[in-house]
C-alpha cells in the first residue's frame, strides 16, 4: 500500500470509531490532525492504523508510550 492509501484508510477509520478530527498545517509545513485535542502527524495516524490502535484507548496508550 502507498502512504496516501494508508493515510486515507486511517482517516476513514476515525469517524467509524466515533472520533471527529480537524487538520492544519504546522509550523514545519507538515499536516497535523487533531482528534479530541490530541495532535497527531500523518505518520502517527498511519502507524496507529496499521497496529489496529486507532481508537481512543489505542491513542491514549500511544501517547503514554510516546511520553516515556
Amino acid at each position: 500500500m502507498s502512504v496516501s492509501d494508508d493515510l486515507a484508510g486511517a482517516l476513514a477509520q476515525l469517524p467509524m470509531a466515533g472520533m471527529a478530527f480537524t487538520s492544519e498545517i504546522g509550523s514545519d509545513r507538515k499536516k497535523i490532525y487533531t482528534n479530541d485535542s490530541v495532535p497527531l502527524t500523518e505518520d502517527e495516524l498511519i502507524l496507529l492504523h496499521k497496529k489496529g490502535a486507532l481508537t481512543r484507548d489505542g491513542i491514549r496508550r500511544y501517547l503514554v508510550d510516546r511520553a516515556a
